[in-house]
């Protein structure tokens, strides 16, 4: 079986897709694999290969990871027209698979890929099983646990564009929380409209658990950190090159606990680590100064890089920071700032955060809240701080909405107390495209 997902096709895996092949080929007696299509892929050429290399086979066919991708939606159509039994896995399935709340009413919003896919499961992949892959029609939950399913087969990865080829990976995952502690804080969060409806639509007050923008914090919460066992057993089966294991993310978004214990029992396991990347929040890094010092002593001592690939800034404006329902302020956001800068001083190479070094960090722009207050603010702040030398992302991110987050439903209260309806591109809600 192939579980296809979007890739960009850098030399990355994608972890979850990975240990769903990984389970159904070992635990279940499927043979599987992943295909990243790349976003120019030839969809011709896709279907022939698919023809080819479902031949004599039972015609059942994975999805995950499609991030709001039509060409793949249109994809699983055709494939559907072929006879091939169709599952939806991963982040937002049931979401996806259901589409958005009173649809039949409101004919312009998402009405979901239950036309096209046969299955949908969420939740960790042990929570499958075989007949859950042939009985059409049906949507499966299982909940989350701290001892799951992780066994990786790291060479179950290719990319597809013209033709199919075997992606060399050079930076991998290592889970070690489930979600996001943040989220755990459930909040009621005041949003103005759109600027460009400002005198149209009322301020709407929705719950948001964590950042409101946070596809984690919605679709998982949070679920605990994995056990130790888990966690070591994960490092010790990634890859190696030149004697140590490739570079990883842990994923942790308070990584700074997880990873001093990471480093001590790899120590006593005789495990040599190449490069630890790091994302997470401002504020995981700003409480942990004195750890995170420590870490990067040890770090040197071993010759192993830290590289915080990705702190959540997100915005250097105050009102947008509140509107995000981010708990940080623009002084913890340079607090942060010029913590970095001090660490990369005293550690050198040991430490990596900027954007000359492969670093990129959260920058969501444009909002729909940016105004003649924002653009000011938020200029100033990066002028005098400096943030273009060493934080900003070379390209900021505009803000997406999916369908079923908080932000969701922020639109919707927005259209049914109005007159106003907003476009839809798949799974993504245009808040800058309405009428």
């Amino acid at each position: 079986m192939l579980i296809c997902t979007h890739h960009t096709g850098e030399p990355h895996g994608i972890l979850g897709a990975q240990v769903a092949a990984t389970y159904f080929s070992e635990q279940l007696g499927i043979p599987s694999s992943v295909v990243g299509l790349k976003r120019e892929f030839q969809k011709e050429k896709f279907l022939a290969f698919i023809e080819e290399h479902y031949r004599g086979k039972e015609r059942i066919i994975g999805f995950s990871h499609l991030s709001g991708r039509r060409d793949i939606f249109d994809l699983i159509t055709v494939l559907r027209e072929r006879g091939f039994t169709s599952i939806l896995g991963g982040p937002q399935a049931l979401q996806d698979y259901a589409g958005e709340p009173d649809a039949d009413r409101f004919p312009y919003r998402f009405h979901g890929l239950k036309d096209r896919i046969d299955i949908a499961v969420q939740g960790p992949v042990e929570g499958v099983r075989p007949e859950c892959l042939r009985e059409k029609g049906r949507t499966y939950q299982s909940g989350w646990k701290t001892d799951l399913y992780l066994d990786v087969d790291w060479s179950n990865i290719y990319t597809f564009s013209e033709k199919l080829e075997q992606l060399d990976i050079q930076v991998a995952q290592v889970l070690a929380a489930i979600g996001c502690p943040y989220a755990k804080k459930e909040s009621a969060v005041v949003l103005d409209p759109p600027v460009s409806l400002t005198d149209k639509a009322p301020k709407v007050t929705i719950r948001s658990c964590g950042c409101i923008f946070c596809d984690v914090a919605w679709d998982k919460g949070f679920q605990g950190h994995v056990d130790r066992a888990s966690l070591l057993a994960q490092i010790k089966g990634l890859p190696e090159k030149a004697g140590r294991k490739i570079p990883f993310e842990l994923i942790d978004e308070y990584p700074i606990t997880t990873l001093q214990a990471l480093l001590d029992e790899t120590r006593k396991e005789g495990i040599e680590l190449s490069q630890v990347n790091l994302v997470c929040r401002v504020d995981a890094v700003t409480r942990h100064a004195e750890a995170l010092t420590k870490i990067l002593s040890t770090a040197r001592e071993r010759a192993i890089r830290i590289m915080f690939s990705s702190i959540g800034f997100e915005s250097f404006s105050e009102k947008i920071l509140t509107h995000f329902n981010k708990g940080v302020t623009v002084a913890e956001i340079i607090e942060c700032v010029e913590l970095l800068r001090r660490l990369k001083d005293a550690f050198g190479d040991t430490f990596l955060y900027r954007r000359d070094e492969g670093a990129t960090h959260g920058f969501i722009h444009p909002t729909p809240w940016d105004d003649s207050e924002t653009f000011p603010e938020m200029d100033r702040n990066i002028f005098l701080h400096g943030l273009f030398d060493d934080i900003l992302p070379d390209h900021s991110t505009p803000l997406i909405i999916h369908h079923g987050s908080a932000l969701g439903d922020w639109i919707r209260q927005i259209e049914e107390s109005t007159d106003v309806t907003f476009g839809r591109d798949s799974t993504w809600i245009e808040w800058w495209n309405h009428s």
